[in-house]
């Protein structure tokens, strides 16, 4: 396991509002990590790999007429 952030931590890694980070974590939509008090806390390395697999692939620039 990699570092553990808050939710405000997490975030400001992935350029949201903290409520729209819990919310998806709610959600299930972004990976996090439940504490035995309740807390929820996000694996850095997770948030790296779910931003990896979102990611989009460039198209190719259109040939030169």
């Amino acid at each position: 396991m990699g570092t553990l952030l808050t939710d405000s931590e997490a975030a400001d890694f992935l350029r949201l509002t903290t409520r729209q980070v819990v919310r998806l974590a709610k959600r299930g939509d972004v990976p996090s990590v439940n504490l035995p008090d309740g807390e929820v806390r996000f694996d850095l390395d997770d948030l790296r790999q779910w931003v990896e697999a979102r990611k989009r692939p460039v198209k190719p620039a259109e040939a030169a007429q």
